[in-house]
C-alpha cells in the first residue's frame, strides 16, 4: 500500500485509505480500526486521521463546544494526549469525552486495550458507565423536541472539564490570611510610628499583593487581593503625605482608588476621599479637601468613617473661614458618634490609620474652632483629646496625638492672650526631640512664632524667649 517516497501512514496514504473506505460504506470507527491496525496508530490518532482533521483543527472544534472565549485546547495540546502514554500528557475523562463529540464516537473508543489500566479507578469506573467502544456516535442533531443520552452526558463533561479548569488557583488561603496579618498590623503600627520608619514594610507588603493578583486566582480572592491593594496604596499615600512629598500621596491615592472602584468598596472609597482631602489641605488647597471631603460622605452616611469625613472637612471650611458650615459638620460628626450602631469593618475592626477615634476628633475640632475665633471651644476640645489620651492604652496611642493636641490648645491660649498658658501647654512639645517626626509640626511652630512675632506680643520679653526655644526645636532646626 505504500507510495516510493513517502513513511508508511503518511498524509496521502491515511487520505487514499480514507476515501477508498467512505465510498465502499464504512462509517468512522471501521476506518480507525483499519487506521490504527495499518499503522500502529493509538485510537486518538486514528480518530483524528479517520476525520482528516490537524490538530489545530481538532483543538478549535473542542473549543468551539466548551464555548469558552479563552480557547483552553490548543493544538500542542491534542498532539501531547496522543503521545501519552510514552510521553505527553494523560486525557482525563472530560478531556476523552469532549474528543469523542469531535470525532462522533464514545469516550472509550479513544483508548487502547493497554491504555485503560493506566486511568485512575475513578475514571475507569465513568467510562464503564458509558456506551461501550466499537460503535459510531452521530455527532448531528437530534430530532426536534428529542435529546439523545450522549448528548445530555456530552454536556455534563463538558460542564466538568470547565469546573476542573475553573477550581485551579495560585493563591492559596493561607497566603490571604498572611497579607491580611500583615496589612492590618501595617494600619495599626502606622498611627505609632513615624512615616519613614515604615514606609519600607508598606512597600514590601503591597509588593506582594501585586505579585498574587498576577497568578490564577478565584474571583473572591482576586476580589480580595484588590482590597489589599487598595488598603496598602492608601496607607503609602498617607505616609507620602506626611513626608511632605504631596504629588506622590495623591498618586498612591489614585491607584487606591482604583482598587476600590474594581470592587465596588465603599467604606475603602470613603476613607480614601477623606486621604484625597487631607492631600489638598496640607498642599493649600482647602476649598478643594472641603469638596472632596464632603463627596466621600456619599459612600459612607453613618459611623466612624462618616466622622472623620465630617472633621476633616470642618478644618477645611475653618480655614476658609466659613463659620456656619464649620458649625453644622463638627455638629454633625459628634451626632454620628454619638448614634454609631455597628462597627465598619475597614474604619473599626481594622483601624489603626484607617480608623479615627474620639481625642483625633477632639483635636481636630480644636483646631477648627481656633481657626474661626472661638479660641474657647478649641481650648475645650483639646482638653478633652489630652484627657482621652492620658487615659487611653499606649499602644492605641496615636504618634503625634497629644503634641498636635497641645498645638492647637497653644494657638487657643494666644488667641485668648493667655501667653503663660500656652508656654505651659507647648512646654511638653518643644522640650523634647522626640516630637520631630510629627507631621506638619514644623510648619505648626513656624505658624505659632509669626503669631509671637505680632501684636499684643510683638514686645513681650517672655514671648520673644518663648520664640526662641520654639525655633530651637530640631523641627526647625533641620532639613
Amino acid at each position: 500500500m505504500g507510495t516510493s517516497g513517502s513513511k508508511p501512514g503518511s498524509k496521502p496514504e491515511r487520505e487514499r485509505l480514507r476515501h477508498q473506505l467512505l465510498a465502499g460504506g464504512c462509517g468512522p470507527a471501521r476506518i480507525a480500526a483499519e487506521m490504527a491496525g495499518r499503522w500502529q496508530f493509538n485510537p486518538r490518532q486514528a480518530w483524528r486521521y479517520t476525520h482528516g482533521l490537524s490538530q489545530t483543527a481538532v483543538a478549535a472544534r473542542c473549543n468551539d463546544l466548551l464555548g469558552d472565549g479563552r480557547a483552553p485546547m490548543t493544538g500542542k495540546r491534542i498532539s501531547e494526549y496522543e503521545a501519552w502514554p510514552q510521553r505527553g500528557v494523560r486525557p482525563t475523562v472530560h478531556v476523552l469525552a469532549l474528543l469523542a463529540r469531535v470525532y462522533g464516537t464514545v469516550p472509550r473508543a479513544l483508548l487502547g486495550e493497554d491504555e485503560l489500566p493506566l486511568l485512575p479507578e475513578p475514571e475507569r469506573l465513568v467510562l464503564d458507565q458509558l456506551p461501550p467502544a466499537g460503535q459510531d456516535v452521530a455527532p448531528a442533531s437530534p430530532e426536534p423536541g428529542r435529546l439523545d443520552a450522549a448528548a445530555v452526558r456530552a454536556a455534563a463533561h463538558a460542564s466538568g472539564a470547565h469546573a476542573e479548569r475553573a477550581e485551579v488557583t495560585e493563591v492559596g488561603a493561607i497566603t490571604l490570611e498572611q497579607l491580611d496579618h500583615d496589612v492590618v498590623e501595617l494600619a495599626r503600627t502606622s498611627i505609632l510610628t513615624q512615616p519613614a520608619e515604615i514606609f519600607g514594610e508598606l512597600v514590601r507588603v503591597r509588593d506582594r499583593v501585586y505579585q498574587a493578583l498576577q497568578r490564577r486566582a478565584h474571583p473572591a480572592q482576586q476580589s480580595h487581593l484588590y482590597l489589599l491593594a487598595g488598603q496598602t496604596c492608601g496607607l503609602l499615600a498617607n505616609a507620602s503625605m506626611e513626608l511632605g512629598c504631596y504629588g506622590a500621596a495623591a498618586e498612591q491615592s489614585r491607584a487606591a482608588w482604583v482598587y476600590a472602584e474594581i470592587i465596588g468598596h465603599n467604606g475603602l472609597k470613603a476613607w480614601l476621599r477623606g486621604t484625597q482631602a487631607l492631600i489638598a489641605f496640607w498642599s493649600g488647597n482647602p476649598r478643594e479637601a472641603a469638596h472632596l471631603a464632603k463627596a466621600g460622605r456619599e459612600y459612607l452616611r453613618h459611623g466612624t468613617g462618616f466622622v472623620r469625613l465630617c472633621n476633616i472637612e470642618s478644618r477645611a471650611w475653618a480655614y476658609l473661614g466659613d463659620v456656619r458650615e464649620t458649625q453644622k459638620v463638627i455638629g454633625m460628626g459628634h451626632h454620628a458618634r454619638e448614634h454609631v450602631t455597628e462597627p465598619d469593618e475597614l474604619h473599626d475592626l481594622v483601624g489603626g490609620e484607617f480608623g479615627f477615634d474620639e481625642a483625633r476628633q477632639s483635636f481636630c475640632n480644636a483646631g477648627a474652632w481656633v481657626q474661626v475665633g472661638k479660641p474657647t471651644l478649641a481650648i475645650e476640645a483639646a482638653e478633652r483629646a489630652l484627657r482621652l489620651y492620658a487615659t487611653d492604652a499606649e499602644r492605641n496611642r496615636r504618634y503625634g496625638g497629644e503634641a498636635s493636641a497641645r498645638l492647637e490648645m497653644t494657638d487657643g491660649y494666644l488667641a485668648t492672650r493667655e501667653l503663660d498658658a500656652a508656654d505651659v501647654a507647648l512646654d511638653p512639645v518643644i522640650s523634647t526631640s522626640a516630637t520631630a517626626g510629627v507631621a506638619h509640626l514644623a510648619t505648626r511652630l513656624s505658624d505659632i512664632c509669626a503669631t509671637l512675632d505680632t501684636p499684643p506680643y510683638r514686645n513681650s520679653r517672655e514671648a520673644k524667649e518663648l520664640a526662641e526655644r520654639i525655633r530651637a526645636h530640631p523641627a526647625l532646626t533641620t532639613g
